[in-house]
């Protein structure tokens, strides 16, 4: 089962974790070419959205 974590949970990691340690990414497309659904899907796969939220809450819209 996906772990979610909550929003507090998150931010505390991005402050407290080593730049070494972390994956900074872009995606860059033209308009309706799946990056949102490809964010909602990385999120989903890192434990940060719910599967069920997946596809339907567009997180990034």
């Amino acid at each position: 089962m996906v772990r979610v974590k909550n929003p507090d949970e998150i931010a505390q990691m991005v402050r407290s974790t080593a730049l070494e340690n972390k994956r900074i990414f872009s995606i860059v497309a033209h308009i309706d070419h799946g990056k949102t659904t490809t964010t909602d899907y990385l999120l989903k796969r890192a434990g940060l959205m719910s599967p069920d939220a997946a596809g339907e809450l567009l997180l990034t819209d």
